[in-house]
């Protein structure tokens, strides 16, 4: 019988350690699906999401410096990303600083994508995007110089002014159409990219081969970037989904076996021995119990649809991402009126088609978003930035028909003005208005995501090396307590 229990100590002692090493492995898996979701596809998404909302507010903005001359009244103005406040300025003189400012900061979200290159595809997007933002600015930094030479701000019929028309004509075929500036080829006409292998590209439903999405515009390039690293957080989310479910009937069993085994050798202990309590035994049964509970309403806690990973990705960052999309749309919407503006002011009739029928089209998409945005309400924070979301664009939306009208009444000398002034005017309000229920709609989500990740990532830190300590240590607790008794054999 003594043979009997030194071979049970030694055999718990190892059951123990193997235990505890599946427990810890099960812990670091789901950390690691953390980190994937948190570090690693979050940041380039979120990335490329600020970039496009950037790059269609300043396309809006250069578009309304050339349109905005005759608006000589000075109002408050605001710098975007600054708390400096600049002072009372004209429309073109408050729009020249946030192109400035919005270009340093959608560079500034460009250096972020960059350094948080992990899947295949990422580092070709950054690239291009690179080259993209480069033809832009130099784009952008010819329309201003023309339009400073121009001996007439306001007549569209001024050379310069027409070449300043120009150059931000170019500015935005770069953003929409194609990046001018393509990649090496090699001896046979293909483009040459770093990366050997490229991923096809999913956007709003086509999908763009690998060789061509690369080739397509800024706005192509960076969206591909975003989708691309959507895809891996979506993928890595419905790998975790699908693992915690085989962990928890694995880690289960597991540490219902070795608590049994724990409980029948205290038995058997108990009664050869002939002493009830075996201290050793006890306290290993104990913290065995109670850390496989704890194991097992932590795996419960983050899995299924409702759990803390559902909670973060879904609930939370997927309202997160659509918020922003929203907000990209919207502001790509904005931009279509003022691009559609300056058509119509250089009597430009292909251009004017082009962005009624791009307003037309990024507006359905904001529609669709909206009841997205509302069909995904979790938290009562989000009611009334949903609500000040919906009544702010719609709106906005009906102001755009009395822009159009004052813009193409012929029978008005100054209906270019007229119509900028309502544009820049309550137009905007409203704009800025939705823009801002957006903001507080995403802030609300971004809180619960940053708070569920928090708490997952401090009790999977904390569990990770307590799996195996307290395992080692209920091994090492039992081989003491059955030490302990065997001078009664």
């Amino acid at each position: 019988m003594r043979g009997q229990f030194i071979v049970s100590s030694i055999g718990l002692l190892i059951i123990s350690v193997l235990v505890g090493l599946a427990v810890m492995q099960a812990f670091s898996r789901a950390y690691d699906d953390l980190q994937t979701i948190a570090r690693d596809s979050v940041p380039s998404v979120d990335a490329a999401q600020a970039m496009s909302q950037y790059i269609e507010d300043i396309d809006a903005k250069t578009a309304d410096y050339l349109a905005a001359a005759s608006l000589t009244e000075r109002t408050p103005c605001s710098i975007i990303g600054s708390t400096r406040n600049p002072g009372n300025l004209t429309g073109h003189d408050c729009d020249a600083i946030n192109i400035n400012a919005e270009l340093i900061l959608a560079n500034q979200q460009l250096y972020i994508a960059i350094h948080n290159v992990t899947y295949p595809g990422e580092h070709t997007a950054t690239e291009r995007i690179t080259a993209g933002f480069e033809e832009y600015t130099a784009d952008i930094a010819i329309e201003e110089h023309e339009y400073a030479l121009a001996a007439s701000k306001t007549d569209p019929h001024d050379l310069h002014l027409q070449r300043a028309r120009a150059a931000y004509t170019a500015a935005t075929n770069v953003l929409n159409q194609r990046i001018t500036k393509q990649p090496t080829l090699d001896a046979n006409g293909n483009p040459v990219y770093d990366e050997p292998n490229l991923p096809n590209c999913v956007l709003e439903g086509r999908t763009i081969a690998a060789k061509d999405w690369p080739l397509g515009s800024l706005q192509q390039n960076i969206d591909c970037l975003g989708t691309i690293n959507k895809g891996y957080l979506d993928t890595a989310y419905t790998d975790t989904i699908s693992s915690l479910s085989i962990t928890i009937a694995f880690i289960g069993i597991l540490c219902l076996a070795f608590c049994a085994l724990l409980a029948f050798i205290l038995f058997r202990m108990a009664r050869f021995s002939h002493r009830i309590i075996n201290i050793g035994l006890t306290l290993a049964l104990l913290i065995s119990l109670g850390f496989s509970i704890v194991t097992m309403v932590s795996f419960i806690g983050m899995s299924g649809r409702h759990g803390s990973f559902g909670v973060m990705t879904k609930d939370a960052y997927d309202s997160v991402y659509y918020a922003a999309l929203l907000k990209r749309y919207g502001t790509a919407a904005n931009a279509d009126e003022s691009r559609w503006l300056i058509a119509v002011d250089f009597g430009d009739q292909a251009e004017i088609n082009r962005w009624q029928q791009d307003w037309y089209t990024n507006r359905e998409h904001v529609n669709t978003l909206i009841k997205q945005a509302v069909g995904n309400r979790t938290w009562p924070q989000e009611d009334q930035p949903l609500a000040n979301m919906q009544s702010h664009w719609k709106i906005y939306t009906s102001i755009d028909p009395q822009i159009r009208a004052l813009a193409v009444n012929t029978a008005n000398p100054n209906r270019i003005h007229d119509a900028q002034a309502l544009s820049t005017g309550k137009s905007n309000d409203n704009f800025f208005a939705f823009t801002d229920a957006v903001d507080h709609l995403s802030t609300a989500n971004r809180s619960y995501y940053t708070s569920t990740y928090t708490m997952m990532y401090t009790n999977l830190t904390l569990f990770i090396p307590l799996s195996i300590i307290l395992f080692v240590l209920t091994g090492l607790l039992s081989a003491w307590g059955i030490s302990q008794r065997l001078k009664d054999f």
